[in-house]
């Protein structure tokens, strides 16, 4: 069976396939921003062409995209109306107040975005249960009749349903959601302990509303890619990667697409964690740059660091995902002066239509890509193996007119200015990952992956004094291919909110055993024979906020406070040993080893490689002619000395003066770097 993997960017849509030996090809076309199936279908049927396959070889495709993600920070996603108990319609508006849910915390200026629902939108029904889940007060079934009838003279697409404390006893919103249902044919109708049976009400709302706007959005995108995929004469299985770095049916995340939206992101760190788990590299800080966004996160141990809560364009958004910081730092974010003089990147991004001046498309800001191709960072003939020609002249007239006019300097100097703000951007983005978190980089190996990631790690890694940068097999098509390593992956929760000393630990046993069963069932209804459960705890110090997730050491109190304060102390340097301790959630992780395990292949190295061209690029302020390899010709143990270039289809990198790269047994490159090196 053949597998491939599909991941929608902002910029490329990306594609792999593996045979059953395990080589792998890949190809890139344009994403189609207008209509990403068209995109994802075209790149489908590139990539049977690339690999000489047939579309019924394919058993397999796994996909992801940023297109949930994009909804929310762009407001595109289905009208939709909230339905609260009588009294808190306005959740939405009033946030999390006392934290400062905001982008920075000491931007005195700072505009919360507007409510996810309108207020015209926002609907109060009279009920009540109190914080144990007792119904203090029924569902008024007449006023949610009134309700309905608003709703289906509106132009709402789909309903997210709230109440209060339905985490603890969801009989109200259960009968409201079908209810709603019944009424409102062809709504897409959530309830909130389906999405996020959890304390706290803002942060429930808000998720379930942002689970509401994109239901109608993505039901109607997976149902297309299938037919799309289906039309191109595919019939096999078609996944989606989710923001824990599983994969997951149709069903699941047509149902709850609040899991998509970390999608893209996922997928190259599960990718890394599958080629850690070969090669070694399992403590790893890992950067990926595409065109829109760098997005970093870290893997312990060969795995990934999680967390259950974040924001997203500030709003508040629960579910369990990879820890991914984003900024807008891709190799697409446009570079502008501000009032100041200060050369800014980002967030704004030239995307892919028309992208960066270089691609000829008639975009004419100046990009990050722009300046790396000045500076001979990128090749402009061999770009994606020469089939897509970057406009030199392009590029120099947007750096010329933008960066490098308004500053008074000439068009190198302008591009060395925006690479260097750019990598401080990034470095700054890979300390708050780690520094901030307790975790020395120094003892770290920087996994760079992304088409414009491995242009830039070099200089990241000395930034933060690492001495060792890996780049894996074809790191601009990285996340495509986690697509295809990742396993099957489902979620569970329940609340509990109670003091850890009163808890039965029989009851917590039950509690879990009931959710391992959920987990299993929903796993085997897909075929999955083998399925690994790993149970783990929220708990937090009474009187605080927020909790802190950490694995589950077994059901004696003693060993939970342990496990708990050990967790508290990495992360905030103390603890309270004479404090209360709350445990929030119950949660079980469940995965059925489904991804690819064999070992991979890719192009056949040469038996003695010898560089295939030379060409300028600047380190520091001169230009040097260096030697250019072709990755591809590298045979495993082979090693380059810089100063040199390591270029390949979807990205290349440039070693200094001191660096040395090797090929490992996995095809990956493998570099160490010198004290000095040559910073570009």
């Amino acid at each position: 069976m053949k597998r491939v993997g599909i991941d929608v960017g902002g910029t490329f849509t990306d594609v792999v396939l593996i045979e059953e030996d395990g080589r792998v090809h890949t190809t890139k076309v344009p994403t189609t921003p207008a209509d990403r199936v068209q995109g994802a279908v075209a790149g489908f049927r590139r990539i049977l062409e690339v690999a000489g396959a047939r579309a019924e070889e394919v058993g397999f495709i796994g996909h992801g995209s940023t297109m949930a993600t994009n909804m929310v920070v762009e407001h595109t996603g289905a009208p939709t109306a909230l339905v609260a108990t009588k009294g808190f319609r306005d959740l939405l508006e009033l946030r999390r107040i006392a934290r400062h849910d905001r982008a920075d915390l000491y931007d005195l200026l700072f505009d919360n975005p507007a409510p996810l629902v309108p207020r015209r939108h926002r609907f109060e029904v009279p009920e009540r249960l109190d914080w144990r889940g007792h119904v203090e007060h029924p569902l008024d079934m007449a006023a949610l009749e009134e309700v309905a009838a608003r709703i289906a003279r509106s132009d709402v697409e789909a309903v997210a349903v709230c109440f209060l404390h339905a985490f603890m006893n969801p009989v109200h919103e259960q009968a409201a959601a079908t209810f709603l249902a019944e009424r409102l044919p062809g709504r897409f109708v959530t309830a909130s302990h389906e999405v996020n049976p959890q304390l706290g009400e803002y942060e429930r709302t808000s998720t379930t509303v942002m689970n509401a706007m994109l239901g109608p959005v993505c039901a109607r995108y997976i149902r297309t890619l299938g037919a799309g995929l289906a039309g191109a004469g595919f019939g096999g299985e078609l996944l989606f990667m989710t923001s824990n770095g599983g994969l997951a049916h149709a069903e699941l995340v047509a149902a709850r697409p609040v899991l998509l939206l970390e999608s893209g992101p996922a997928g190259g760190v599960s990718a890394a964690i599958r080629l850690a788990e070969r090669t070694g590299y399992r403590d790893a800080i890992l950067g990926d740059m595409g065109g829109t966004t760098f997005d970093v996160s870290l893997i312990r141990d060969a795995r990934a660091e999680l967390r259950t809560t974040s924001l997203l364009h500030s709003y508040t958004v629960r579910a369990p995902s990879i820890d991914i910081d984003s900024i807008g730092a891709g190799g697409g974010s446009i570079a502008w002066v501000d009032a100041g003089g200060g050369v800014r990147i980002g967030p704004q991004s030239a995307g892919a239509d028309p992208g960066p001046a270089c691609y000829g498309r008639g975009g004419t800001r100046p990009t990050v890509t722009d300046c790396n191709l000045l500076l001979g960072h990128i090749d402009p003939e061999t770009f994606l193996d020469g089939g897509f020609r970057l406009d030199v002249g392009a590029a120099e007239r947007a750096v010329a007119e933008h960066v490098a006019g308004p500053l008074g300097i000439s068009v190198i100097e302008a591009a060395h200015t925006v690479r260097a703000v750019a990598n401080a951007l990034m470095a700054q983005a890979m300390r708050l990952m780690t520094v901030e978190r307790g975790h020395d980089p120094r003892e770290y190996t920087y996994l760079c992956y992304g088409g414009a990631g491995p242009v830039h790690a070099l200089d990241l890694a000395r930034e933060l004094e690492m001495t060792r940068v890996v780049v894996p097999p074809a790191p601009g098509l990285f996340s495509a291919l986690g697509m295809v390593l990742a396993d099957r992956q489902i979620d569970r929760q329940a609340a509990i909110e109670a003091e850890l000393g009163s808890l039965d630990t029989a009851a917590l046993q039950a509690r879990f055993a009931v959710l391992e069963e959920q987990v299993t069932a929903a796993l085997s209804e897909g075929g999955a024979a083998d399925v690994e459960l790993r149970r783990r705890l929220d708990c937090r110090y009474a009187g605080q906020p927020d909790s802190i997730l950490f694995d589950w050491p077994g059901s004696d109190a003693t060993a939970i406070r342990q496990a708990f304060e050990e967790e508290h102390r990495r992360l905030w340097n103390f603890d309270k040993p004479d404090q209360v301790v709350i445990v929030n959630n119950l949660r079980i992780e469940g995965r059925a080893p489904s991804g690819w395990r064999g070992r991979l292949r890719f192009a056949d190295a040469v038996d003695a490689p010898a560089p295939w061209r030379r060409r300028a690029v600047r380190l520091g302020n001169t230009a040097q002619d260096l030697p250019v390899w072709r990755r591809r010709d590298l045979p495993p143990g082979f090693a380059v000395q810089g100063p040199a270039v390591i270029e390949e289809q979807s990205s290349s990198i440039v070693l200094g003066a001191d660096d040395t790269a090797r090929v490992d047994d996995a095809f990956m490159l493998v570099i160490d770097l010198g004290p000095e090196g040559g910073r570009a």
